[in-house]
Order: C-alpha cells, then sequence, then structure tokens
C-alpha cells in the first residue's frame, strides 16, 4: 500500500500509492523554471530576492530557497513580498521532507495571515493535514517494523487537523482530496488498532482487545476491515463466555459479508456455539466482567525481617538537639 518517497522534477516527493493530484494541486501556485542554479548572493531588493527564491524554488533546490525566502522576510519585513516569501518557506520544507517544520509554518502561516487567499479557501489547512501524514511511520524501509506496529501520534494529528479542515472550510476546492486523504488516515489506524488486539489477544489480555477492537468498530467502519474486526471480537467474546454476544456477532457477520472468508468461518463457529450451548438465549448469565478492585499492599512485619533487618527506633527530640548542640559547640 505504500511505495517509498523520492524526490523528482515535480517539485515534490511521490507520495504513498495515492493519486499524486491529491498532493500536488498546491504546485498549481508555481510555474516552471529550466534556468541554471544561482549562487548565493542577495540581491538589493525584496522583489529580487524574491524572484531569486521562487526560481530555486522551482529548480528543487529548496535550501537556497529558504535563505533567499528568509532574507526577504527579514530585511523587508512591511514589504508585500515578505508574506510570500513566507508561503515559498513552508512550502521549501515540504519540498525538502521537513515535514514537521513546514507543518508548523503552515500553521504560523495561517495565524499570522488569516486574510490571504491560500488560507481562505483551504488550502492552507490543508497542506497542515498532509504534512503531518507524510511525517506519519512509512513502511519504505524494509529494516523498520511494518508501519502499523510503531506509534500513529502524527497520524491522529492529521486527522485532527483534517477534522478542522472540514470543519472551517467545507466547500474548499480541497474538499475531495481531503476526503480521499481522510479515509486512508483511517485505514492505517484500523490497521494499527487490529494488530494491537492481535497483540492482546496473543497474550491472554481478552478484555484489553475487546476494548480496541469495540473502539475500532465505532470509529472507522466501512472501510473494508469490518469483516476482520467482527470476526475477532467473535472469537474474542467467546473466549470470555460472552456467549450470546458471540452469536449475536457471528451471525451478523455471516449475514453482510457472506462471501468473505471470515463470513464463512462465521458459519463454523455459529454451529460450534449451538452444539455446545444450545438454541439463543437473552437471559443466559454473563460473565463477570469487571475490573479488579486493587488491594493495598500489606504492611511490613518487623519481626519477619532477618536479623539486623528491623527498622530502627526514630531518634527522641531531645536526642536531636542535644547532637546538634554538640554539633554546634564543636564548631
Amino acid at each position: 500500500m505504500v511505495v517509498a518517497v523520492k524526490r523528482s522534477k515535480s517539485l515534490l516527493p511521490s507520495v504513498r500509492g495515492m493519486s499524486a493530484a491529491l498532493f500536488y494541486g498546491w504546485l498549481s501556485l508555481a510555474g516552471c523554471s529550466d534556468g541554471p542554479s544561482l549562487s548565493l548572493n542577495y540581491a538589493s531588493t525584496a522583489k529580487d530576492n524574491f524572484e531569486l527564491a521562487q526560481t530555486e524554488f522551482r529548480d528543487d533546490d529548496f535550501e537556497e530557497a529558504i535563505r533567499y525566502a528568509e532574507f526577504v522576510r527579514v530585511r523587508f519585513p512591511f514589504s508585500r513580498y515578505a508574506v510570500e516569501a513566507e508561503l515559498v518557506i513552508a512550502r521549501s520544507r515540504f519540498g525538502n521532507r521537513e515535514y514537521l517544520s513546514a507543518q508548523d509554518a503552515f500553521r504560523q502561516f495561517a495565524r499570522l495571515h488569516p486574510t490571504h487567499e491560500h488560507v481562505k479557501n483551504g488550502w492552507i489547512a490543508y497542506m497542515v493535514a498532509v504534512a503531518a501524514y507524510m511525517a506519519a511511520p512509512d513502511t519504505g524501509n524494509v529494516l523498520l517494523p511494518a508501519h502499523y506496529q510503531r506509534d500513529q501520534s502524527v497520524l491522529e494529528e492529521a486527522l485532527a487537523a483534517l477534522q478542522t479542515f472540514f470543519d472551517r472550510y467545507p466547500t474548499s476546492p480541497r474538499a475531495d482530496d481531503a476526503k480521499t486523504l481522510r479515509d486512508d488516515i483511517q485505514r492505517r489506524l484500523l490497521e494499527h488498532e487490529l494488530y494491537v488486539a492481535e497483540y492482546y489477544l496473543n497474550r491472554d489480555l481478552a478484555e484489553s482487545a475487546i476494548g480496541r477492537l469495540e473502539a475500532a468498530s465505532r470509529r472507522y467502519p466501512g472501510l473494508g476491515f469490518d469483516a476482520d474486526v467482527m470476526f475477532l471480537l467473535g472469537v474474542t467474546y467467546l473466549r470470555v463466555d460472552e456467549v450470546e454476544l458471540a452469536r449475536d456477532t457471528f451471525a451478523e457477520l455471516q449475514m453482510r459479508h457472506p462471501e468473505h472468508s471470515y463470513g464463512a468461518q462465521a458459519k463454523v463457529y455459529l454451529q460450534h456455539i449451538y452444539d455446545r450451548y444450545g438454541p439463543a438465549d437473552p437471559s443466559r448469565p454473563r460473565p463477570d466482567r469487571s475490573l479488579p478492585t486493587p488491594r493495598r499492599p500489606m504492611e511490613p512485619n518487623p519481626e519477619a525481617l532477618p536479623r539486623g533487618a528491623q527498622t530502627k527506633p526514630e531518634p527522641s527530640a531531645s536526642a536531636i538537639g542535644g547532637a546538634s548542640t554538640a554539633a554546634t559547640s564543636s564548631l
């Protein structure tokens, strides 16, 4: 599902197996240039330095583009080119794969320039989410664990940024791209939840697995993993003797996904439940699944301690006062 990120002459790294138009639409803000690379000699005006920054950006020389843009921002802060220079800096950091820095730069741009056209049309908010997505774990390096086995906090942040985008810019031209991105993020987060649930099951932590699976079923429906979630839930319910919950889960799985391999296995489990527990019985007693009440640790028994390990009695106040007097008199 994921391909390695690499730089191309399209001014942006290729993105993980998704439509290039999803992320590259922002390139419509820039033209093309085949000019030679420029040495870092600053010009005398804000306009000339800004044009140099744009040229370097178009040539994928992101480091020099940032330097020229920073020069415009610092030396000509009241110029109309200073604002656009900040945008060049954010885009250059993204193009240079500094995704977290780019995310911060896009966020700052939105705060400082709320009336800018690319803030008002939602493009900046969209790029905040894209930058977080690109910073998330990838499977491009075969020496690292799979993306779903690693921390997903950056993806959660990307999902929150997308929700902000949908809340503030529902009619943005990037709305369709943002929906596609949201589905991909949710799919990857669901893969992580399934991995964690299986991890708990393999260690006989059934209650923890149930919690992850029930939450995943509520948060990420309709992403192509519904049968996987329902099957794992059914098996785990059986493990904790939730017979009727398991029966209902397998029955729903068989009904909703009859062609899925788990749908066929659900039929076998339903027969097993019927043979062992009989027909459905809504009044069947449920197991006690309440969490155990933690108990206070026992106080140590001084008499049971080895000789010499007994705690020494606290010194009296008079002894402390005498020691202090003796110490003072010795000075």
